[in-house]
């Protein structure tokens, strides 16, 4: 419980922008993670699901939720352009979980999802700005800075609900950190934090409510949109991806997916901040698997509200060398 004591010390002070893309409803709860999210929404169902089928190319902490309700789990595989690829032997007492890349493939999914009679679930970890009807789960700290935090979504009423409330403080340490010294001593600790997030869930902690109250996503949408245009004007061409020109949402990344060799190594010696989706996909699947493939070549090339279509076109230049 927060202390209501008049008077004091001061503390941190946000302003109330008030446009964050969910609002908290009975069917819409905010919690500490998006894993813990997706735990709620397993337990929301009516009938226990046989199992839970699982693409391959995702990262590892989405399994935790069925680890700890003992829910059996199967993986399938995706195309070379992110789309699912159903087993056969998918039944109406599954739960299919379908991943929206990036904000890129919600059509896909949806298409996905009227092909299975049973609960399919959405995994919108990395799609925060889009939309859906079936049962969905978020991650807002991938689209600005927060430590933790978790949306779920369901479409009906949620029937249990977290009996703790989470602490956010010392986690968000690293959010200073990258203020006051850059990013070296903040990756770090956003490392440590992150390892925090293996809980059952919780609801979102106070610090994580009043910054998401404190940013500004109508700008954190826009931005993001006009340097996905930048930079899909100019490496559209070699991305192996078939993106379309227009973003249906506003992405969390460009993912390039291009022949240029050792690109990788290339832009994070030039300063670019490359996270490696996901590092456990290449350790469990063989090296002509789809799944291999893209976790070692595709590159998350950063476009959010930080910069602006001119860094775009610096950024694009790195790509290509000139």
């Amino acid at each position: 419980m927060v202390d209501e004591m008049m008077g004091g010390v001061m503390g941190l002070e946000f302003p109330v922008v008030g446009n964050f893309p969910f609002t908290e409803s009975r069917s819409c709860i905010f919690v500490n993670s998006g894993r813990a999210a997706l735990q709620l929404l397993l337990q929301n169902r009516e009938e226990r699901p046989r199992r839970v089928l699982v693409p391959r190319f995702v990262c590892d902490t989405v399994m935790q939720p069925m680890k700890r309700l003992s829910i059996p789990v199967e993986r399938y595989h995706c195309n070379d352009q992110l789309r699912p690829e159903l087993p056969e032997d998918l039944r109406e007492d599954d739960v299919l979980l379908l991943v929206n890349y990036f904000g890129f493939t919600g059509r896909a999914v949806e298409e996905a999802a009227r092909q299975h009679r049973g609960t399919s679930i959405v995994d919108a970890t990395t799609a925060l700005f889009s939309q859906t009807q079936l049962p969905c789960f978020y991650s807002p700290r991938k689209f600005c800075g927060l430590a933790d935090g978790g949306v779920a979504c369901d479409s009906r009423d949620f029937s249990i609900y977290p009996n703790d409330t989470d602490s956010s403080a010392v986690k968000s340490l690293f959010l200073l950190e990258r203020l006051e010294t850059g990013f070296s001593l903040a990756s770090h600790l956003c490392e440590l934090a992150e390892q925090d997030l293996n809980t059952e869930p919780r609801d979102m902690s106070p610090v994580t409510r009043s910054l998401i109250g404190a940013y500004d996503f109508d700008t954190i949408r826009r931005r993001r949109l006009e340097n996905y245009a930048a930079l899909h004007r100019l490496l559209g061409g070699i991305n192996r991806l078939e993106l379309p020109e227009h973003a249906p949402a506003a992405p969390m990344c460009y993912p390039l997916v291009s022949g240029i060799p050792d690109l990788r190594d290339s832009l994070i010696d030039a300063g670019v901040a490359l996270p490696l989706f996901w590092p456990e996909v290449i350790k469990a699947t063989t090296a002509e698997s789809v799944e291999n493939r893209l976790a070692r070549t595709l590159l998350p090339l950063p476009l959010d509200q930080r910069y602006t279509p001119e860094d775009m076109e610096r950024l694009a230049s790195l790509v290509l060398g000139k």
